[in-house]
Formats: structure tokens, sequence, C-alpha cells
């Protein structure tokens, strides 16, 4: 009988061995001080290309990789990026971040803040147009009010230009 328990030990670790995927961790994080500092400082960038604005039609929803944003009319603008992606921004942060480039065209003047979430983590973040949950390979931004959302690496390879990567 102990015999019968020694190979049930051996073959959950090898079990245990054999699985290489790592524990899932869940991280909330409503802006960027919540970023847990083990997990860099974030990577300064700037956006390449430029962007269309329309305002949103009614209550609109977008649904993202990380989840849904709403954009409410007065409030937010809605990003149109040329492959026809929207997404919601608000008006204000809209404001101080970009400047009209040519007619109808925009670019965004400040660098971006990213961070890209670990291995084995999920990070829950808390924007201002909903809930979003982020997984590695993709980056959480930082925001011109601390804010966060997320890019995915993907997106940010295609559209952002790293300056520096302390």
């Amino acid at each position: 009988m102990s015999n019968n328990r020694s190979v049930d030990q051996v073959s959950v670790r090898i079990r245990m061995a054999k699985n290489t995927n790592p524990p899932t961790l869940r991280v909330r994080i409503a802006s960027g001080d919540d970023i847990p500092v083990h997990w860099g400082k974030p990577h300064t960038a700037m956006r390449k290309d430029t962007v269309a604005i329309r305002a949103p039609k009614s209550r609109e929803t977008f649904a993202t990789a990380w989840g849904t944003l709403t954009a409410t009319p007065g409030v937010d603008v809605v990003i149109v990026q040329d492959s026809g992606e929207e997404y919601p921004v608000k008006k204000d942060i809209f404001a101080k971040i970009y400047q009209e480039v040519t007619p109808g065209r925009y670019r965004r003047t400040t660098e971006s803040r990213l961070v890209q979430v670990p291995a084995g983590v999920i990070a829950v973040l808390t924007t201002k147009e909903g809930e979003l949950e982020v997984r590695h390979p993709d980056y959480l931004v930082i925001g011109a009010e601390n804010e966060v959302y997320a890019n995915s690496f993907e997106w940010v390879s295609e559209h952002l230009e790293f300056s520096s990567e302390t």
C-alpha cells in the first residue's frame, strides 16, 4: 500500500513538472501608481501616425480584446484609426494630448508611457471607459492624468516608436 502512495506521489510530481503554464495572478490597477514596481519602469514612445475623430452618436460601446469600453456624448470623442478600429477617450484628455496637424487629422503630441504585462499575470484595469483584462504580451499605458488603458503588443509595434528603454 505504501508502494502505491509513492507511485502516486511521483506521478503527481511529474505532472506538476510538465505543467509549463505559470499560475495566473490577477492584479487590479486603477492608475499608474498601482502598477507593481517589479514590473519595471515605464518605457516611453511616440505615436508614428495620425488619427481622425468623431463624436459618439449616442451612448456607444466598443468591444476590445480586453473588454468593453463606453463612449458618452458630450463627454467622450471616438478615435478612428485608418484601419477602421474605433475607441473612446475623454474629450478633456484628448484636448491635452492631441493636436490637429491637417484638417480632420490629429497626432498625439505627448509621449506614451507603457509597461508590458508580465507572463502569468492578468492586469484588471479600471479605465475611465470600462474595465479591461490585459495579459502578456500586451501593454498597460499610463495616460496624461495617470489613468490606465491597454494597447496590444501588435498595435504598439505598428504605431509607436520607443524613445527610451529605461
